[in-house]
This record gives C-alpha cells, sequence and structure tokens, in this order.
C-alpha cells in the first residue's frame, strides 16, 4: 500500500449525495452501528465508476457514485473526435443522440451498452467537484479507478476548509478505461469495500484490509485519509 447508493435515481439531479443519508447521521448520533457510505469515482461517471456502483449495490452496500473529470466523454470514430457531454445530461438523453447518429459505431466501440447500464443505475452523470463539503462529509470510504482522478480527488479535499472534521479514506484502484477492464475493476471494487464494510473502526483497520487485499490480489493501491 502506497500513502501519499444505488441511490435514488432522481439524486442526480442535485448533484449530492443521498437525501437518505440525514437519517444515518441521525442513527450514528444514537449510537446505533451504521455501514460506511462508499463513492465511486472515475473521469466521466459513465463507466468505471457506474459499473462499481452496480457491483456493490447489488452485493447490498451503500454506495454512489461520481466523475472528477471537466466534460464527459465518449470515443468517436477517431481519439481526436470525442463526443463531449456536460455532466447530469440524462444517460438517457446521451443514449438517444448516439444512438440516432451512428448506432453501429456507438454499439460496436460500448458506448450504447455501457448507458443502458447508467440509465438503470441513476438519471445522470454527477461531478465530483459539485458536492459541497457537508455532502462530501457524509462519504466514508472513496475509491477512484486512475491516478490522475486520485490526484485530482484528493487535491480538491485537502483545499477545502474542514468542517466536521470527518475522516475520508481514499483509495486508487488504476482500472484501464475499457468496458471489459471495468467488470474486472467492478469485481476488484466490491471485494476490497467488502473486507472495509465488515471493518468497526474504520481509522484504524482499513489500512490493514488494504494490505490483505493487495496481497490477495497481487496488486498495489494508492491510500490518503483525508478529514473534512
Amino acid at each position: 500500500m502506497k500513502k501519499c447508493w444505488r441511490e435514488d435515481p432522481w439524486s442526480a439531479v442535485s448533484g449530492g449525495v443521498p437525501d437518505n443519508e440525514s437519517k444515518r447521521r441521525q442513527a450514528t448520533q444514537a449510537g446505533s452501528m451504521t455501514t460506511p457510505m462508499f463513492a465511486m469515482i472515475c473521469a466521466n461517471n459513465v463507466n468505471r465508476s457506474t459499473e462499481a456502483h452496480d457491483h456493490l449495490h447489488a452485493a447490498g452496500l451503500r454506495v454512489c457514485s461520481f466523475g472528477a473529470g471537466n466534460k464527459v466523454r465518449f470515443p468517436g470514430r477517431s481519439r481526436y473526435e470525442p463526443h463531449i457531454y456536460e455532466f447530469f445530461t440524462p444517460y438517457e438523453v446521451m443514449y438517444r443522440e448516439l444512438k440516432a447518429e451512428n448506432e453501429a459505431l456507438f454499439r460496436h466501440n460500448g458506448v450504447l451498452a455501457m448507458l443502458e447500464r447508467d440509465i438503470l443505475t441513476k438519471k445522470a452523470p454527477q461531478k465530483w467537484q459539485d458536492n459541497s463539503t457537508t455532502d462530501l462529509a457524509q462519504l466514508d470510504v472513496v475509491v477512484c479507478f486512475e491516478d490522475r482522478i486520485f490526484d485530482i480527488v484528493l487535491e480538491d479535499l485537502q483545499l477545502r476548509k474542514p468542517n466536521a472534521f470527518h475522516a475520508i479514506h481514499v483509495i486508487c484502484l488504476d482500472i484501464k478505461d475499457t468496458p471489459q477492464d471495468a467488470v474486472i475493476g467492478g469485481a476488484l471494487a466490491l471485494k476490497l469495500c467488502q473486507k472495509i464494510n465488515v471493518l468497526s473502526d474504520l481509522e484504524k483497520d482499513v489500512p490493514r484490509a488494504i494490505d490483505e487485499f493487495e496481497a490477495e490480489c497481487h496488486t498495489k493501491l494508492l491510500y490518503a485519509l483525508v478529514y473534512v
């Protein structure tokens, strides 16, 4: 280790974490045990993060997902002709437009299949940076699927003025941005998060869970602990 939900689909309209997090805080204040809130982060919130989102939700974990890039980008006819959308553009809108433009191309490169999954996950891609610090303090573990995204998320958190001094564990599981690799990444993210989900003391035990995961999966993760 190197240190350095399926939510209501309409929650993507506001860009915040699920509204039912207020219930979690009330339960915590009452002294009852709650499970961690996980956030899956990639560049666009259309492939790696939503694939992992689905894996965690299907397993019963509490999860949401975001993108930390500037725009939502899809591959086009060449690497120099990407299709670009703003965050919060509904997945269904993107799906209809790309299918109408060139169904054969976007079926072949996997974009339509990704969007078909995403439509069932939530309404639209959400941008990480649009969350308030109060929103982010409702998260416990953030899994980034690219070194660059890990750096962006970590810098964003470190530049924020701490509010509740809530601990967020930021982890990087580097996965290639292809539909096939996203499936592998989703399974790995689930395995990691299942280890973390049963911990009674996250601040103490997350590093140990990461070490176990690295040994079992023969991979190395980046990890940082940040307070917001």
